[in-house]
């Protein structure tokens, strides 16, 4: 009986080792989730249809395919015309931070997915193949196009207000002339912080 007591202490003593030494399981990468505090949210949230929040005019059709963007509740949101068309009226720095209030896995800006090929072909139309650029009558047509999407009831007051608003801080930031190349307003919507 000596022996087995013996025998069995030594077996634990042994098991017990083996657990210790044993190497830690490897766990699973997680991805780095972005958290924004209520409160940003909230004021975010408050100047929905204002360009920048610089406090400039209020436009309801931008603050409708604003939220119609966020309702996708995607992650790549570049590669959605709403949300474009909203970084478009809204601002850049506005838009992401409203997503990621609405999804904590929508990436920082520098590192959200380019602008989608589909949305740059929908936005210059057929000569896409030939690398043109974006003029001022595709930027109109295509933000109304995606609030026309969007379901938007209300609409801008003129189209000289959607140049003056929304299409002259695009062109300043660019700096590109009177037209914008996609690389130049991929560049826009992930550097500018607008």
């Amino acid at each position: 009986m000596r022996f087995s007591l013996l025998a069995l202490g030594a077996a634990t003593l042994v098991s017990a080792l083996s657990i210790e030494e044993r190497a830690p399981e490897a766990q699973p990468e997680l991805e780095a989730r972005v958290n924004i505090p209520v409160v940003t949210c909230q004021g975010y949230g408050k100047y929905e249809g204002i360009y920048d929040y610089t406090g400039g005019p209020y436009y309801p059709g931008c603050a409708m395919v604003t939220q119609s963007c966020i309702a996708l509740n995607g992650t790549s949101i570049w590669s959605h015309s709403q949300c474009v068309a909203a970084a478009m009226c809204q601002g850049t720095y506005g838009v992401i931070t409203l997503n990621q209030c609405q999804n904590p896995n929508v990436l920082p800006a520098t590192q959200i997915p380019n602008l989608s090929g589909t949305i740059w072909a929908n936005i210059v139309g057929s000569c896409v193949d030939d690398g043109c650029p974006m003029t001022q009558q595709n930027f109109i047509d295509f933000v109304y196009g995606a609030m026309s999407a969007a379901n938007v009831t209300e609409w801008p007051g003129s189209v000289n207000d959607v140049i003056q608003d929304w299409w002259t801080p695009l062109m300043t930031w660019t700096a590109t002339g009177n037209t914008i190349p996609y690389s130049n307003l991929d560049d826009w919507l992930h550097y500018s912080n607008s």
